[in-house]
């Protein structure tokens, strides 16, 4: 349904989604209620509905994407997440760190050529200092001058800055000064703190990862903002995670996208000390349709293919999504915890992907300024 030929409210057969469809159409804004409801109803067609209304109405049928290549610095962490096969500790064999040199000799393969966009985030390694990544960043842009370098997550930048011994402000500064341009999402797991101290021990908590993304904002560095969703959380807690993410963009406008992401169940400690399936494609669909409509300050929600699969992301664009993300070419974190799709997507395959679904494709940078 790339456009919708019936008044909205005709789509709906749960009549409790009616006060809410009327909210839409006179423009306003959802709450905590609200949201609960978009969990609890059973009629995701009349969900997916209002929020391909609420998408159509942002961005027509214009769908973004990107030419862009993950990184991972190092897998060394020093914090616990239950949920993550990524990590590794000192002295495991899987442990490395990557040096400026291994990372420009990376991007030079063939298969890297037309990337537009860096993304990288990593573990926490304490021995990494600031210094690391001024010379990392400077060395990447004297090669790739037109390469993108999106970095950190918002736990990350607040480590990092720690073990150097500055302010989150300094490290930041620094960072820009030698090439840094936005931050991923990230690292946001799901902010009730009860959950936190399950999924993710020795995290910081959600006020340092919101209190840094505010930092950002402020000296005028774009980001993401993300949720991890489909572990031991409830739809309470997703609620107040969305609402909290949308007080903060109030207040900044800082935020460039959302991107739902699906816990991956494989070759992890939560999963193995607890009862969890992995997320079917009624749950990524409702995460995608209710982020759009909670979310009516963040400009882009994403259909992150890497943890959905390609062809769950196609159908997310009827559910208020507008952006596959990109074509990743090598991931890592959500590889190692179990998903099943390609570690990469070429630029012709996320066109062929948008198109099929009834929408017009637009290849993107970061700023969502587009090419032709």
């Amino acid at each position: 349904m790339p456009g919708l030929n019936l008044p909205l409210e005709r789509y709906l057969t749960d009549t409790r989604l009616r006060p809410i469809c009327e909210k839409l159409l006179r423009g306003e804004r959802l709450n905590f209620e609200d949201g609960l409801l978009l969990y609890e109803t059973p009629d995701l067609t009349g969900l997916g509905a209002m929020a391909h209304h609420v998408r159509l109405q942002k961005h027509g049928l214009k769908s973004y994407y990107v030419v862009s290549r993950r990184l991972s610095y190092t897998n060394i962490c020093h914090t616990h997440c239950q949920f993550c096969a990524f990590q590794a500790k000192p002295g495991d064999p899987r442990a490395y760190v990557l040096s400026a040199e291994d990372i420009i000799r990376e991007l030079e393969k063939p298969e890297n050529a037309g990337v537009r966009e860096l993304h990288m985030t990593s573990g926490h390694n304490p021995k990494l200092k600031v210094e690391y990544f001024e010379h990392l960043f400077r060395s990447i842009k004297a090669r790739f001058q037109d390469i993108h370098l999106k970095v950190f997550t918002m736990i990350e930048m607040d480590y990092y800055a720690r073990v150097s011994g500055i302010s989150v402000e300094a490290f930041l500064d620094r960072c820009v000064a030698a090439g840094l341009e936005s931050c991923p999402g990230g690292g946001a797991e799901i902010f009730d703190e009860g959950i936190r101290e399950q999924i993710c021990i020795g995290k910081k908590e959600a006020e340092v990862w919101l209190r840094v993304a505010e930092i950002c904002h402020r000296k005028g560095i774009p980001t993401n903002c993300t949720m991890l969703y489909g572990h031991i959380e409830e739809a309470q807690h997703r609620v107040d995670h969305l609402l909290r993410l949308r007080e903060l963009q109030d207040r900044t406008q800082g935020f460039l996208a959302y991107i739902p992401l699906a816990y991956q169940i494989e070759d992890n400690e939560l999963s193995r000390t607890h009862v969890i399936h992995e997320t079917t494609g009624v749950q990524d669909l409702r995460e995608i349709a209710v982020a759009r409509l909670l979310l009516d300050n963040i400009p882009h929600i994403k259909a992150y293919w890497v943890m959905i699969t390609e062809g769950l992301a196609q159908v997310g664009l009827t559910f208020g999504a507008d952006d596959l993300d990109g074509t990743v070419i090598e991931e890592e974190i959500a590889h190692l915890a179990g998903a099943k799709t390609p570690q990469g997507l070429s630029k012709g395959a996320l066109e062929r992907l948008i198109r099929e679904a009834g929408f017009e494709p637009l290849e993107r940078d970061n700023l969502y300024q587009t090419y032709t």
